[in-house]
C-alpha cells in the first residue's frame, strides 16, 4: 500500500519495472524484448526500468561476445522507436568501448539517451570483465531527480547516499540476480539462493527507508538447475514499505503511482539535519579504516 501524501498538483508518476526471461548472449533477441515490452507499456508509463545487463546477458562466455555499443545501429533503432512516447526507458547492456567493456545502464528518453551509469561496486567475477567506473550520476526527467545503483552497488548504502545528497529522490536498482541454488564464498561461508535473495531485498528497503528515495527494483526470471532468478522487482515508497512486488518466477512488468510532490517535496526527515562537522568525521573515518587493515 502506498502511504498517503498530499498531491496539490494532480500529478502522478507512473513507475514500471520489468522481471522476466534473458536470451543469454543474444543482443537481437533482448532488444526485441525491450522493444515489445516498450510499446505495450510506454503509454501507461512514465519510467520503465530493465534489469541489468540484459541486452547482453551476464554470463561470462555471454559478455564480450554480446557486448555492445551504444552507438550501434540496433541502439539507434530502439531509441527512434521512443521518440513519440512520453516515458523514460532504462536498459542493462554489456557497453563496448574504446577502452574495454562496461557494465552500464542507459537511460532514454523522447528518442535520445539522456545519459548512463555505470556499475559502481564491482563483484569479483564483475572485476575480470568489466572496466571500473565510481562516477555517479543523477538524472532529471517528468519532474524528478533520479539515479542508478547497479545490482552489488546496492550492497553499499555509500553510493546510494552519495546519489541522495546529489538530490536524487527515486533509486532505479537493476539487477541480475541469476544465483546458484547454494554457493561458497571464500573466508565467509555457504550462502543459499533464497538466503541472497531476503538480503538483497532487506538492501532496497533499508535505502529506501533511511534515504527516504523510493527504490525500484529490476531482476532477471531464471529457472534452471544451477541457476535462479526470482523476478522479485519490487518498489519500495520512502518508508521502505512495499508499494507493488512482482510474482517469483513469472514475467511481468511491476507498477506502482506515487504524487509527484513525494519526488519534490521535503520529506518529514531532512538529510539537511546532519550537520557538515559529521561528514567531515566519516570523511575522516573512511581514510582512517581503508588504512587500518587490523578493521574488518
Amino acid at each position: 500500500m502506498i502511504h498517503i501524501h498530499p498531491n496539490p498538483s494532480g500529478i502522478r508518476i507512473r513507475i514500471g519495472t520489468y522481471q522476466g526471461p534473458v536470451a543469454e548472449g543474444d543482443p537481437d533477441a533482448n532488444l526485441r524484448k525491450i522493444r515489445e515490452v516498450f510499446a505495450a507499456e510506454a503509454g501507461n508509463l512514465d519510467f520503465l526500468c530493465f534489469p541489468e545487463t540484459f541486452v547482453s546477458g551476464y554470463r561470462t562466455e555471454s559478455i564480450a561476445r554480446a557486448a555492445i555499443s551504444l552507438d550501434d545501429n540496433r541502439i539507434k533503432d530502439l531509441l527512434a522507436e521512443t521518440a513519440k512516447q512520453d516515458t523514460v526507458l532504462l536498459f542493462g547492456l554489456s557497453e563496448r568501448t574504446a577502452d574495454g567493456i562496461c557494465n552500464t545502464q542507459a537511460v532514454v528518453y523522447r528518442g535520445g539517451l539522456l545519459g548512463r551509469q555505470r556499475k559502481t561496486m564491482l563483484t569479483p567475477g564483475d572485476s575480470k570483465v568489466f572496466l571500473p567506473d565510481t562516477e555517479l550520476r543523477v538524472f532529471d526527467a517528468k519532474g524528478v531527480r533520479f539515479g542508478i545503483a547497479i545490482c552489488h552497488t546496492t550492497s553499499f548504502v555509500e553510493p546510494a547516499l552519495c546519489l541522495r545528497l546529489m538530490g536524487a529522490r527515486l533509486l532505479f536498482t537493476p539487477h541480475f540476480n541469476d544465483i546458484r541454488p547454494s554457493f561458497d564464498m571464500p573466508g565467509v561461508g555457504t550462502f543459499t539462493s533464497a538466503a541472497h535473495r531476503a538480503m538483497v531485498l532487506n538492501n532496497q528497503a533499508a535505502l529506501a527507508t533511511l534515504l527516504k528515495m523510493v527504490v525500484v527494483r529490476s531482476n532477471v526470471v531464471v529457472i534452471e538447475p544451477e541457476h535462479l532468478g526470482w523476478g522479485d522487482s519490487d518498489i519500495w515508497d520512502m518508508d521502505g514499505i512495499p508499494a507493488a512486488r512482482g510474482e517469483p518466477f513469472r514475467e511481468m512488468v511491476v507498477r506502482a503511482e506515487f504524487p509527484l510532490e513525494v519526488f519534490t517535496k521535503q520529506n518529514f526527515i531532512s538529510r539537511k539535519e546532519v550537520p557538515l562537522a559529521l561528514y567531515e568525521k566519516i570523511l575522516q573515518a573512511a581514510r582512517h579504516y581503508l588504512a587500518d587493515d587490523s578493521l574488518v
